[in-house]
């Protein structure tokens, strides 16, 4: 599969596999920034995804942001759909300070990983009756 992508700033760093086995690339930012502690900011990439149709990315927070520099995602995921692809549909990461420190993000950093899916459409049906009996609500697998 291919995935054609346009930089919007020469800066832009273009994504790629570290590893043969890597099941995501990683996603760099084009901004140095400072965050406060809590403080939410929308970070640039300076890419636009030309998602192939039937398909979708899958943003998510790189493993060491938490444990090693404090940041989480802000909205946990990020879904990045196929038609999302205008001359100017740039990718943004929003990332969150989660200690109580500042947090600096450089240029060039790595802040998010991709994974492209499939991403099926359903047809819609309202029904009156599951046909499938209850397992127990919420939580009921558990202890």
């Amino acid at each position: 599969m291919k995935l054609p992508i346009k930089r919007l700033d020469p800066s832009a760093i273009l994504p790629e596999y570290k590893t043969p086995g890597a099941a995501a690339f990683d996603l760099a930012t084009i901004e140095t920034k400072t965050l406060q502690p809590g403080e939410i900011y929308k970070f640039r990439t300076g890419l636009v995804f030309c998602i192939p149709p039937g398909h979708f990315m899958l943003v998510a927070s790189r493993s060491s942001n938490a444990p090693k520099r404090g940041l989480g995602m802000a909205n946990g995921i990020g879904v990045i759909d196929s038609d999302y692809c205008g001359e100017n549909d740039e990718l943004f990461i929003c990332l969150k300070n989660i200690i109580d420190q500042p947090v600096t993000i450089e240029t060039g950093d790595r802040i998010a990983q991709g994974i492209i899916l499939p991403s099926p459409q359903c047809e819609i049906l309202e029904v009156t009756t599951t046909g499938s009996s209850d397992r127990g609500g919420f939580g009921s697998t558990g202890r």
